[in-house]
């Protein structure tokens, strides 16, 4: 992290994201994030938009997969990352200059939006074997520590979350007690 320039942008997503795994199955999302500077004209007293400047972003692991599932062109967003500008020759024979962010991390900017968050929750109890073959863990959901069967999509086979017997046992309880109102 040494000699590294880091940027933080407040922007929007320029394009759709694009989602591939590569090598051995390494998530990646590219995108581009634009961000519109604006500026007080002194003559008018007026906010007028200068020039719209663009990223390409990389995203990694984890980081792509989560954005992959809820960023869409248009989107607010917060970016930091590492940035990188490197020159290149484009088709035309012409000298260009590419300007990247391998992202740290980027989300919803929730000063022009809201967004409904979920913690996703790597399943405990996964030996390093099972990890590495993407096999799923046991049987616990790390969310409560109640133990449930998983269906291999996530999606708990025990879904109900109230408890008929005690519900049903509370109802008779409170059948015998006066309200003070």
């Amino acid at each position: 992290m040494f000699n590294e320039a880091q940027l933080s942008v407040v922007g929007f997503v320029a394009n759709e994201p694009t989602f591939v795994k590569v090598g051995n199955g390494i998530p990646k999302l590219t995108m581009r994030v634009g961000w519109t500077t604006r500026r007080r004209d002194s003559a008018t007293g007026e906010w007028v938009d200068a020039n719209t400047s663009f990223v390409r972003v990389t995203c990694w692991r984890k980081l792509a997969e989560n954005l992959a599932t809820c960023l869409r062109k248009g989107d607010p967003v917060l970016l930091r990352g590492r940035l990188d500008v490197r020159p290149f020759t484009g088709k035309d024979g012409q000298r260009r200059i590419s300007v990247d962010v391998d992202a740290n991390s980027l989300g919803h900017d929730l000063s022009r939006g809201v967004a409904g968050f979920r913690r996703v929750w790597e399943p405990a109890g996964k030996t390093a074997e099972q990890k590495a073959a993407g096999q799923p863990a046991g049987d616990r959901d790390e969310q409560d520590g109640v133990a449930a069967a998983d269906d291999g999509a996530g999606a708990l086979a025990d879904d109900d979350m109230f408890d008929d017997a005690a519900i049903n046992a509370l109802a008779q309880v409170s059948d015998n007690v006066a309200a003070s109102f």
